[in-house]
């Protein structure tokens, strides 16, 4: 584990990066947490449930019988069945996290509903940590809004309840269980905050995983997922456009390979900036480059390019002057077919000047 963890620092700069996350960014935070922890939260509330019905023997040493109390252990078998078979089914994780809350919360019904069998209610106490163990849990899969409404139902529950069961402990018992909950409330932040930690590094191993390491725009292994079959990536009308750097070669020569390498960052930082967000920007190879419009006719897609052609040949800002070829063809669904007509295209442009467009009819 990277030691940054342990430092109060970093903890306060993940606080703050969360923070500054957009809506979007935090809502796929939060979908990753819960469907990375759902299945060890199926498991713990399964165990939760089953330690509750299992509470019928300390039922039996209380009251000597296990009858007045069996209905209201057993009950808890219907939600818990209802949530198995729903667990699978549920693909929105706040749903998720509602019936994970829900589950907690029938345990602890339950048991107020066999308490109010018991002659001595005094060891409820002892069965509301029960739940605090359950919450801690839920922690790992829960936002800290959804951790604090549930544990206001939770005493709201209490409180009613002792309406009708008449807690003789009642000040031990809010006593007691307040705490608890500021200790699982505060867990659920740093369980958060660690949790946060790990998607942070998953999604930049992932990023890495698909970006070219010099340009820092798409590979082939992100070309690769793009045009599966699979893949709804491309959405059409879409262009395939094949850019290449007239005479690179000669840039190298005279220049260096490290100019030469500015000159590949400047044109896929300056490709990448002049599409749209939805558009793919990938290093095809060497100094070629594949450009994705979507949504995206061929006259516009020509009208793109065109600009970007032109605007690179001026632009002071190049580390050299350098003027770009292109060939575009339509995606009509076949990639490797598209894929061919725009390389067709480009070596056209080449062998017709450079610093050029051509579109594959």
């Amino acid at each position: 584990m990277n030691t940054k963890v342990l430092n109060i620092s970093y903890i306060l700069g993940l606080c703050k990066r969360l923070r500054e996350f957009s809506p979007e960014n935090r809502d796929d935070f939060h979908r990753y947490n819960v469907m990375y922890y759902q299945f060890f939260m199926t498991i713990a509330l399964s165990g939760g449930c089953l330690a509750a019905i299992m509470c019928l023997y300390s039922d039996y040493l209380l009251n000597g019988t296990i009858m007045p109390t069996l209905i209201p252990r057993l009950s808890l078998l219907i939600p818990l069945g209802l949530f198995l078979f729903f667990n699978t089914r549920i693909t929105n994780y706040k749903l998720m996290i509602a019936t994970n809350h829900i589950l907690c919360h029938c345990v602890l019904l339950s048991t107020i509903w066999a308490v109010y069998h018991l002659e001595n209610k005094t060891y409820f106490t002892a069965g509301t940590i029960t739940i605090h163990i359950i919450m801690w849990t839920l922690c790992f899969s829960s936002r800290f809004s959804d951790a604090f409404v549930s544990y206001l139902f939770f005493f709201a529950e209490i409180l009613i309840s002792h309406n009708f069961n008449h807690y003789e402990n009642l000040k031990i018992l809010l006593a007691i269980n307040i705490p608890c909950a500021f200790a699982v409330l505060f867990a659920q932040i740093i369980l958060n905050l660690i949790t946060f930690d790990h998607y942070l590094a998953i999604r930049q191993m992932e990023k890495e995983a698909v970006t070219d390491e010099l340009t820092q725009v798409g590979n082939r292994v992100l070309l690769d997922e793009i045009t599966d079959k699979e893949s709804k990536s491309i959405t059409r009308p879409a262009a395939l456009i094949m850019l290449d750097i007239d005479h690179f070669k000669n840039v190298n020569d005279k220049y260096g390979h490290i100019v030469g390498d500015n000159v590949l960052k400047f044109i896929a930082d300056y490709v990448k900036k002049s599409v749209r967000k939805d558009d793919y920007v990938i290093r095809f190879g060497g100094e070629e480059f594949l450009v994705i419009l979507n949504n995206c006719s061929v006259a516009e897609a020509t009208k793109t390019i065109n600009k970007i052609r032109v605007s690179i040949s001026k632009d002071p800002k190049s580390p050299v002057p350098i003027t770009i070829s292109a060939g575009l063809s339509e995606y009509k669904g076949d990639y490797e077919n598209a894929l061919k007509l725009a390389d067709e295209a480009l070596y056209e442009a080449k062998n017709n000047g450079r610093n050029k467009v051509v579109v594959h009819a």
